[in-house]
């Protein structure tokens, strides 16, 4: 992976191929104060998905993709967007996993082993602010999506990645434009 912009920071970076075929990359990255989530596919611009709220954040959202999506096993909470289930208990997309691979037979003790981490696209009650949390995490806090149609690209980004089961992906390219 190359990065021809100065002064930004790579956080993490992961490439995989969508539902659809279509080849997506998403990346944290951090310049100037500012962190955020980005994504483009195919050849397009980078987007803005998400901004984190500092570079703590940042960190702890590529950590946890990094992490998370290379569990051999995982959770899924949700439906298939960020506005889904509004009126319910559980809106928006969680993924759990734990913390570390346990072999038992319990899929339960599997899921929730020592431990979990946690990530969940959650929109408020009104489906105007649409944040990233990490419910384990103090803050638990970590992003803002831009737009629902942001939040709903990181949720198959991120359905994409799990979908790798482990692999890295691909990751060229990022500081290409």
């Amino acid at each position: 992976m190359t990065n021809d912009n100065p002064g930004m920071e790579i956080h993490g970076a992961w490439g995989a191929l969508l539902p659809d075929d279509t080849r997506a990359q998403m990346a944290v990255v951090g310049r100037d104060g500012r962190h955020v989530v980005i994504y483009r596919t195919r050849e397009d611009d980078w987007d803005t998905l998400a901004v984190a709220y500092d570079e703590e954040a940042a960190k702890r959202t590529a950590d946890l993709v990094r992490k998370m999506t290379g569990m051999p096993e995982y959770l899924r909470i949700g439906g298939e967007g960020i506005l889904t289930g509004l009126d319910s208990e559980h809106p928006g997309v969680e993924w759990v996993v734990p913390t570390a691979v346990v072999d038992d037979p319990d899929p339960i003790v599997r899921i929730t082993g020592p431990g979990t981490d946690r990530l969940w696209a959650v929109p408020s009650t009104d489906g105007e602010v649409l944040g990233l949390l990490n419910p384990d995490g103090d803050p638990r806090e970590i992003a803002e999506f831009t737009s629902a149609g942001a939040a709903d690209a990181f949720i198959a980004m991120v359905d994409a990645l799990f979908a790798l089961a482990g692999s890295r992906g691909f990751t060229e390219g990022l500081g290409d434009d």
